[in-house]
C-alpha cells in the first residue's frame, strides 16, 4: 500500500494538469495503469479540466478526477477511460451551454468498467439535480432514416462547436464500431434547448453493431436516459431510472437487438408534460425507412396506481409511433396508464397478430409478454393469446412496488424478480430476428429483465446506484 502512495504521489508531482487550452502533452500513468489499487480508488489527485478538443489517442485514469467545463469533443483516436474514473459535468447557465462530452463520427471510446469499480459520469454540483450537465453523445457511421443518410446530433449550438468539429453522424456501415461503453453509470444530466432539440443521459447516433454496449445505467436524467437515433446498436443489461422524459426513446431507424433491459419510475420524481413514456420509438424522414427494435426479456416500471408526486402524468409503458416497427418478447410493462399503444397507420398496419415465431422485418410482433395498466392495457391493437393482461399481483412478481424504493436495487429482496413459476404462458425465444453482428439472445425460463442469463439479481450489482 505505501508502495502505491508513493507511485501516485510521484505521479502527481511529475505530470501537470492539462487544462482546457488543451495544447500540453498528455499525461503518461504507465506506472499506475492496470494496478488494482490505482483503479479502485478514484479522485485521489487535484481535479483536471478535460480540453475543448481531444484529438488523438487520449487515456483518462482512475486516481483523478475530471471536469468537464463546457463541451469536450474527441475528434480521431481513441478516448480509453479506466475503470474507477469519475469525469464531473459543471452546471452552465443555459441549456445551449451544457457541459457534455461527445465522441465524433471517426474517433472511439473505450469505457470499460467493471462490476467493482464501474466509470462514473456525474454531476460537478455539492447538491446535484436532474440537468446539471448535457450527458455522454456517441456519433457512429451506421444507417440512419434520414433524407440524407445523416444527420446533426441534438442538443448543440452550432454558435459554440470549434472549427473543424463535425457533429453530423451516419452512413453505410452496419458494424461500425464506436467503441465500449461497459459499467458505465450517467446522473444528472440532460439539457433541454427547446422541445426536440435535446441532450439526454446517453445519446447514441448512427451507432452500429460492432460497437459494446452492456452494464450502463442512467439515472435522474432531465430529459430521455437513452435515445438512440438510427444505427443498430445492440445492448444487454441497461437501466434507466426515473428520468424526466422518456426511459428509452428510438427515433431515425434504430434497429438493434436488446436484452435484459429495466426502466424503473421514481414517484417522487418531476416528470415531463404530455410525454413521460418507459419507451417511445419513432421511424425516419423516409417513409420507406422505420425503426424497428428487437427487444426481449424488458421490466417496464411505472407508479403504483400510475400515479406520482408531478403534475404531469405518466403516459404508456410502450408507445411505437409514427413509423415505428418493433418486435417485443418475454417482457413485462406495468404501472402505466396505457401498457403499449400503437400510433401511425404504418405502425398499426405491420402488427401481426397471428404468425407467433414471424421473422419478417416489415412486421412488428408482440408475443410471450405480460402486462397491467389502470386505464388500457393494449390501445389499437389487440394481444396474440400468449400476451396477457393481467393485475399487479397476477404479474407474479416478487414485490412489483416495494414500499421501500431502495428494495428495487437489493439482490436479497429482488424485487422484480419472478415469485415462483414464470409469468402466464412461459417464454419463447423465436422470431427475434434480424441478428446484427452474430448478438445472441439468452433463452430463459422468466419474462422481464431483472435477472441476468444466470438468474441472477443483476440490479442489485454493486455498480448500480438509486
Amino acid at each position: 500500500m505505501k508502495k502505491h502512495y508513493l507511485l501516485m504521489a510521484l505521479a502527481a508531482t511529475a505530470f501537470a494538469a492539462c487544462k482546457k487550452d488543451g495544447q500540453k502533452p498528455q499525461d503518461d500513468r504507465s506506472l499506475l495503469a492496470g494496478t488494482a489499487a490505482a483503479v479502485c480508488e478514484p479522485c485521489q489527485t487535484a481535479p483536471k479540466d478535460l480540453p475543448d478538443v481531444i484529438s488523438g489517442n487520449r487515456t483518462l485514469y482512475a486516481d483523478t478526477c475530471y471536469i468537464l467545463d463546457g463541451k469536450t469533443w474527441v475528434k480521431n483516436g481513441t478516448l480509453t477511460i479506466q475503470p474507477g474514473t469519475v469525469i464531473k459535468g459543471v452546471k452552465k447557465a443555459t441549456a445551449s451551454d451544457a457541459s457534455a462530452l461527445i465522441v465524433t463520427r471517426g474517433a472511439t471510446i473505450n469505457a470499460a468498467g467493471t462490476a467493482d469499480c464501474p466509470i462514473v459520469f456525474t454531476s460537478n454540483e455539492t447538491t446535484k439535480a436532474p440537468g446539471d450537465w448535457g450527458g455522454v453523445v456517441v456519433l457512429g457511421d451506421a444507417l440512419v432514416c434520414t433524407t440524407t443518410g445523416t444527420a446533426q446530433i441534438e442538443g448543440i449550438n452550432p454558435v459554440i462547436v470549434p472549427a473543424g468539429i463535425d457533429y453530423t453522424y451516419g452512413g453505410n456501415i452496419a458494424s461500425d464500431n464506436s467503441g465500449t461503453l461497459s459499467y458505465i453509470r450517467i446522473e444528472y444530466a440532460g439539457a433541454v434547448i427547446q422541445e426536440g432539440n435535446e441532450l439526454n443521459g446517453l445519446t447514441l447516433g448512427g451507432v452500429g453493431c460492432g460497437t459494446t454496449l452492456d452494464h450502463v445505467e442512467v439515472m435522474y436524467g432531465a430529459d430521455d436516459g437513452f435515445e438512440i437515433f438510427g444505427g443498430n446498436v445492440n445492448g444487454k443489461y441497461l437501466l434507466a431510472l426515473a428520468n424526466n422524459d422518456d426511459q428509452f426513446d428510438f427515433d431515425f431507424g434504430y434497429k438493434g437487438n436488446l436484452q435484459f433491459i429495466v426502466s424503473v419510475i421514481k414517484p417522487s420524481v418531476e416528470y415531463a408534460a404530455n410525454n413521460s413514456n418507459g419507451i417511445e420509438s419513432d421511424g425516419g424522414q423516409v417513409s420507406s425507412c422505420y425503426s424497428r427494435p428487437v427487444i426481449s426479456n424488458m421490466t417496464i416500471v411505472g407508479a403504483p396506481n400510475c400515479t406520482v408526486t408531478s403534475a404531469n402524468q405518466l403516459l404508456n409503458g410502450a408507445r411505437f409511433r409514427n413509423n415505428s416497427l418493433f418486435a417485443m418478447r418475454n417482457s413485462i410493462i406495468y404501472g402505466y396508464p396505457t401498457a403499449v399503444r400503437l400510433e401511425s397507420t404504418p405502425t398499426i398496419n405491420s402488427y401481426n397478430n397471428s404468425v407467433l415465431c414471424g421473422t419478417r422485418t416489415d412486421s412488428s410482433y408482440f408475443f410471450n409478454n405480460a402486462v397491467q395498466a389502470c386505464v388500457t392495457a393494449f390501445a389499437t391493437f389487440t394481444p396474440h393469446a400468449s400476451t396477457t393482461s393481467n393485475t399487479v399481483a397476477g404479474l407474479n412478481l416478487t414485490d412489483a412496488f416495494p414500499a421501500i424504493f431502495a428494495e428495487y436495487f437489493d439482490a436479497l429482496t429482488a424485487s422484480l424478480a419472478p415469485a415462483g413459476a414464470p409469468t402466464s404462458n412461459g417464454t419463447n425465444f423465436c422470431g427475434l430476428s434480424p441478428l446484427n453482428c452474430a448478438f445472441a439472445y439468452n433463452s430463459t425460463t422468466y419474462k422481464g429483465g431483472a435477472l441476468d442469463a444466470s438468474g441472477n439479481y443483476w440490479l442489485g450489482d454493486s455498480w448500480i446506484r438509486f
